[in-house]
């Protein structure tokens, strides 16, 4: 079933499946990239397989998304803070550079030593090559 939100959605949260994977969504960013005059967009959700083993999962239009497995999570997590940082990054990246300023990054945020939450943080460029506007949106790590 889509949410209400998904209808201007560019890229969705898949759909469950009876019997076996189940899916709920979690979040949405899009940006726009002038120079490429291209739509990026990513959606996070929960999946949940039929023996009831659950992992998070960003989905990306133009790029490789990442996979939030519990465990890892929980390691990275508990190693993160111990060196007292507030957040890890997790998964696909572009980090941006002298000549192109786009950052693309997913990141768990840690809160006394486990994930407490996920952030999408997207920021691509104007007609000008310029770095325009960041949008980001953070959702709770699934309990």
């Amino acid at each position: 079933m889509k949410s209400p939100e998904s209808r201007s959605q560019l890229i969705e949260t898949p759909a469950s499946i009876v019997g076996g994977a189940q899916y709920q969504h979690l979040a949405y960013v899009d940006a726009y990239d002038a120079v490429l005059n291209c739509d990026y967009a990513f959606v996070a959700y929960k999946e949940t397989d039929s023996s009831g083993d659950w992992r998070v999962r960003i989905k990306s239009s133009q790029t490789a998304g990442a996979v939030f497995e519990p465990a890892m999570m929980k390691s990275n997590a508990r190693s993160t803070g111990a060196q007292g940082k507030p957040w890890f990054q997790w998964g696909y990246s572009f980090d941006p550079s002298p000549s192109d300023p786009r950052s693309i990054q997913f990141r768990v945020h840690v809160k006394d030593g486990q994930p407490s939450e996920i952030e999408m943080l997207v920021q691509l460029r104007k007609a000008d090559g310029m770095a325009d506007t960041a949008k980001s949106v953070k959702f709770a790590w699934p309990a």
